[in-house]
């Protein structure tokens, strides 16, 4: 099992240098810009080809947990510990400890940024195979150690994550853990030994199979990349794209609160 989609798609058909400079490009965008709509306008430009490339739900499911479990404790804790002025008290909870309107506010500013950056980079991963990514990374003269680390993280990462969730189920016929929210925690101690040792036991297997072919940085790859006309249109709109948020964040940063005089 991969992280790859088999579905092809005009995204998933650029090369994978090109949907790495989207996903720096995306990344520069989220820090440069501070204005929540452009911020959500950029999280809505990274969430539009998504309706091209179209991933199968059960891919995608497991990610909306994560996202609004992020963004809602990134707006709780910003909201608790904001300690700039002014600070507006929403909810008080303890003395000293209270919900301020400007912490939320700016705890929704990161989680859109966040959630961005996030879009970007799950769609390179999810459109792109890991020995294509292996290959870019090369060709951008990234150490071919870190690449090939790269690649069995994006190899095993959606393995280890259906491992888990076969652990959980085998556990719960067992009658393990207990259920409720208090028994989490040891729910949590059951299943990261096993875990871990189900990704050692891959790691290993993979290491002996790397040793058995004699897999080396100096091999040559099979294929060569090379940029088409699809791929150099799409670089030029990702530099317009750069220029255009670049200027969007300066002039933001001229302009008054209040807007123009």
């Amino acid at each position: 099992m991969t992280a790859c989609l088999d579905r092809p798609s005009p995204f998933g058909r650029l090369d994978p240098r090109v949907k790495i400079a989207w996903s720096v490009v995306v990344s520069l965008l989220a820090v440069m810009l501070s204005a929540p709509v452009l911020l959500a306008g950029l999280l809505l430009l990274t969430l539009l080809p998504w309706l091209v490339v179209r991933p199968p739900w059960p891919r995608v499911r497991p990610l909306i947990p994560l996202v609004l479990t992020m963004c809602v404790g990134s707006m709780i804790s910003q909201g608790f510990f904001y300690a700039r002025e002014p600070r507006t008290e929403w909810l008080r909870v303890l003395p000293g400890l209270s919900l301020s309107r400007e912490g939320v506010y700016y705890g929704a500013v990161v989680s859109l940024r966040l959630v961005a950056v996030l879009s970007a980079g799950s769609l390179v991963v999810f459109t792109t195979h890991p020995s294509e990514m292996v290959l870019a990374l090369a060709r951008l003269r990234v150490p071919h150690g870190f690449a090939f680390m790269l690649m069995l993280a994006l190899r095993f990462l959606p393995e280890t994550v259906e491992q888990g969730k076969r652990i959980l189920v085998a556990q719960q016929l067992r009658g393990a853990g207990g259920a409720g929210i208090l028994s989490a925690p040891r729910r949590f101690c059951l299943l990261i030994v096993p875990l871990l040792a189900a990704s050692l036991r891959s790691a290993r297997q993979v290491a002996m199979a790397a040793e058995i072919r004699a897999y080396s940085p100096n091999r040559v790859p099979a294929r060569e990349l090379r940029f088409s006309s699809a791929d150099r249109a799409a670089l030029f709109g990702l530099g317009m794209l750069l220029l255009a948020g670049a200027c969007a964040a300066v002039f933001g940063s001229v302009v008054p609160a209040g807007g123009l005089p």
